[in-house]
């Protein structure tokens, strides 16, 4: 029997990312692109865009996929990568397969510049002021993105520079918060990695791979695979999904201490 498939974006993207892909799936499963809150719309009243939010928030859309279709193949990239792994490592019976890439959760990874800058109060204030969005999607093209992608940055709505600033404030520590967690995602894994990325390298992602014992496919394309090499992010999870679907394990009913 074939799962629903959960595909979660990152930062600066919409649920936008997944279109080519989901245009190359073979249309056997139910597929829920879903829209970080704050990103494409505003956030609801109250909501603060930490990391810890988002989480939560994810764990009860999958929970909610669940009640009815049962364990879902989980995929994220990115800021969505990232989040994906927190709920995978917390609630793996949710799931019957997962896949990440290019976030990186390692005790080692350096923050990248435009990271640091947000960091600091009032300088990552005057870096989202200043940022010249159309200039900022054209230079996205060449990490991947395609024009129809970089035209739904989210960074066009005000309210997601904020939610920008707090999410990656949230998470300067990220790597010492969640690494070690995950080891508790035991269902079938693959990195899908975009090989050319020098701000998130393969090598980030082959040492997450090895907490988790998942298998990795580094592919020909930059940080934004899904929107770069569609045909070839829809193979790979087509493939991938298949082979949880047809295998023999159980799945899990607890969480994994």
């Amino acid at each position: 029997m074939t799962s629903t498939a959960i595909l979660v974006h990152g930062v600066p993207t919409t649920a936008r990312l997944w279109d080519g892909v989901i245009a190359r799936l073979d249309g056997s499963r139910r597929v829920v692109a879903l829209e970080l809150p704050g990103f494409a719309e505003a956030p609801p009243p109250g909501w603060r865009g930490v990391k810890e939010e988002y989480v939560e928030w994810l764990i009860g859309q999958i929970e909610t996929v669940v009640a009815t279709d049962g364990p879902v193949h989980l995929v994220g990239h990115d800021w969505g990568c990232l989040l994906a792994c927190r709920a995978a490592s917390l609630r793996p019976e949710l799931l019957r397969s997962f896949t990440f890439g290019n976030g990186p959760i390692d005790e080692d990874w350096p923050l990248h510049g435009a990271w640091a800058t947000w960091n600091i109060p009032g300088e990552g204030e005057r870096w989202m002021d200043n940022l010249d969005v159309d200039a900022m999607a054209k230079g996205l093209l060449s990490a991947g993105m395609t024009p129809e992608v970089a035209a739904a940055i989210s960074w066009r709505n005000d309210w997601n520079r904020a939610i920008t600033l707090s999410l990656y404030r949230s998470a300067t520590n990220v790597g010492q918060e969640w690494a070690a967690d995950l080891r508790k995602i035991v269902v079938p894994s693959l990195a899908i990695w975009g090989s050319h990325d020098l701000v998130v390298p393969i090598e980030f992602g082959r040492r997450m791979a090895a907490r988790m014992g998942a298998e990795v496919v580094g592919i020909e394309a930059n940080h934004f695979w899904p929107a770069q090499l569609p045909e070839v992010a829809a193979r790979e999870l087509q493939r991938h999904w298949t082979r949880a679907e047809s295998s023999p394990y159980t799945i899990l009913t607890q969480p994994r201490l």
